[in-house]
């Protein structure tokens, strides 16, 4: 009698965890990530330029002034940073 009681409290343990663990980890309802690489998540658009060389000139500009920028990938190349940085990064580039 005493095999079955222990067999039964593993198992009752293992599905109480089982549950806790569906219910805060196992919840993931995040969108999947974008495929075609049009999606930034958290970046702000602040130019677009038809040339990577062009891009990345601009790029260093703004972490040259302090302002942590990237570029896309593909043309036209967008020049990206964080929405905080928006403004700062308009008037470097504009200078």
């Amino acid at each position: 009698m005493t095999a079955i009681y222990q067999t039964v409290v593993v198992f009752a343990v293992l599905g109480l965890l089982a549950l806790v663990l569906r219910y805060f980890v196992g919840n993931d309802r995040r969108p999947v990530p974008d495929p075609d690489g049009t999606d930034f998540g958290l970046l702000s658009e602040v130019a677009v330029v038809p040339t990577e060389e062009a891009a990345n000139v601009l790029v260093q500009k703004l972490k040259r002034n302090g302002v942590r920028a990237t570029r896309s990938r593909n043309a036209p190349y967008q020049v990206m940073v964080f929405p905080a940085d928006v403004a700062n990064a308009r008037l470097v580039l504009k200078s």
